[in-house]
């Protein structure tokens, strides 16, 4: 991702310099005095502004060009800034650094050391993002791998391999705690954008105000309370990925405006006039079925069109309950280290429990209960959890879990062909319910294999079962 440099400098042969310097890396951009700059700040995403102490009306007076730095450091916080002094002001430049200077370079220009300064600068703009991205990483993943041999972690793994290289808009969708941003991570991490910001939203958590705040920015004043711009994670996240989480807690108005971005790529910020342009990847994702809120008016058909090119369903952890030992190994030696203990394994009891729980908060709740269990644990092995998990639970496997019906058959007889009948139509129906009415998926989850999309065709052909989809 080529970055944008704003150079301020009233004297036109020193901002060609500075171009000529820096062109072949960068995209360069000029003003000549500070309203100039304003202009080109609010109609432009900029990472890094040179700026020239001597500016109108004064030239002469580095106190113009310290005034408008001040201004800077206040009303555009997330734009460093680099300034340009006279050999003899070395005083001035250490004193603009102390205001929050990124750093400096002395005019007349050694071209090496321009050069060296704004790569060196731009370095540790880079080295900050990825700092931010890491802190986020920590605070809020649920495991740094999507782990499992399970045949769904692995149909997963694949898809998202297939799809990471492309440029199309994704929609993730999955039950709470069963891992979305995760995937969302990895999908970033697999694309040509790996190199550039990955910024989340969640859309959940806010108002449809701060909503339209987060996502687009403002000028300063556009409302009492807006004291500086601030840049929206659209602006953020340029030449990376945007992640919003829970794409169906967006409310109406903001879903128009979400629109108009992805069918133009144009935006701006609110306040502001100029036409900004946006070129993030969006990644969606939702634990609500988006298609019921679209037909009760809770969701724009056509933005329901726009992010859902491609869908990508993360199984909850009662589908491949066999990967919990991995994950329950992995969640171990993490918060072993993070609470510094030595804990080496769960006994065959707990992990039995473990398995035997249908997780309802997936993945996230076993990584709370993992780390309750180290939290609390007082011995190397951990023997019992720490408190009984309450939920819904899998029948042990020894036992048949028809037993249970059975047992309440009448006395007097039943209807036997109408019973199957009624029992095997039933099974379909959960088949397809539970894998969002895709037939070949039904068919693998009821264990046809190869068989699976003819036998599920037959099978709702036999008992008139519609579901709109034949794959």
């Amino acid at each position: 991702m080529q970055r944008t440099i704003l150079v301020v400098d009233d004297n036109d042969v020193n901002r060609l310099n500075i171009k000529l310097l820096l062109k072949d890396v960068y995209e360069v951009i000029e003003a000549g005095d500070c309203e100039a700059a304003e202009k080109m700040l609010a109609s432009h995403r900029v990472d890094l502004v040179v700026l020239d102490l001597a500016l109108p009306p004064e030239p002469d007076n580095p106190e113009i060009g310290m005034a408008y730095l001040k201004r800077l450091r206040k009303e555009s916080p997330d734009v460093p800034v680099v300034v340009i002094t006279g050999h003899d002001e070395r005083a001035l430049a250490k004193r603009a650094k102390k205001m929050g200077a990124l750093d400096f370079f002395a005019k007349p220009f050694d071209p090496d050391e321009v050069r060296e300064t704004i790569s060196q600068s731009i370095g540790e703009l880079v080295k900050q993002v990825r700092k931010e991205q890491a802190e986020r990483q920590l605070a809020g993943r649920v495991g740094r791998e999507l782990l499992g041999d399970s045949e769904p972690m692995q149909q997963l793994r694949q898809l998202i391999e297939q799809v990471a290289p492309t440029p199309s808009t994704l929609l993730i969708r999955g039950e709470t705690g069963s891992g979305k941003e995760l995937v969302a991570r990895r999908l970033h991490e697999l694309s040509a954008r790996a190199e550039g910001p990955f910024v989340v939203l969640n859309c959940a958590a806010m108002d449809s105000e701060r909503l339209g705040l987060e996502l687009f920015g403002h000028e300063k004043g556009a409302f009492p309370a807006a004291s500086a711009r601030k840049l929206g994670w659209f602006e953020r996240a340029a030449g990376g990925t945007l992640f919003l989480d829970e794409i169906a807690s967006l409310p109406l108005d903001v879903q128009g405006r979400l629109l108009q971005v992805l069918e133009s790529g144009e935006f701006h910020r609110i306040g502001g006039e100029a036409v900004l342009q946006s070129n993030a990847r969006l990644i969606c994702s939702t634990q609500k079925g988006l298609e019921s809120l679209v037909e009760d008016g809770k969701f724009r058909d056509d933005l329901y069109f726009r992010v859902n090119v491609v869908n990508i369903d993360v199984p909850p952890l009662r589908q491949h309950k066999e990967d919990i030992p991995a994950l329950v190994d992995h969640f171990l030696a993490s918060k072993s280290q993070l609470c510094n203990k030595q804990i080496s394994s769960f006994s065959p009891d707990a992990l039995g429990e473990l398995s035997a729980y249908d997780w309802p908060g997936n993945v996230r709740e076993l990584e709370n209960v993992v780390e309750r269990a180290v939290v609390l644990a007082t011995a190397d092995v951990i023997e019992h959890l720490p408190t009984p998990l309450t939920g819904p639970r899998t029948v042990q496997t020894n036992a048949d879990p028809l037993d249970h019906v059975f047992s309440r058959l009448p006395a007097e007889g039943v209807h036997g062909d109408k019973m199957l009948a009624a029992f095997e139509r039933g099974l379909l129906l959960t088949a397809l319910n539970h894998c969002g009415g895709v037939k070949i998926k039904a068919g693998r989850w009821l264990g046809f294999g190869d068989r699976a999309k003819d036998r599920m065709r037959y099978l709702c052909d036999k008992y008139d079962i519609h579901t709109g989809e034949d794959a």
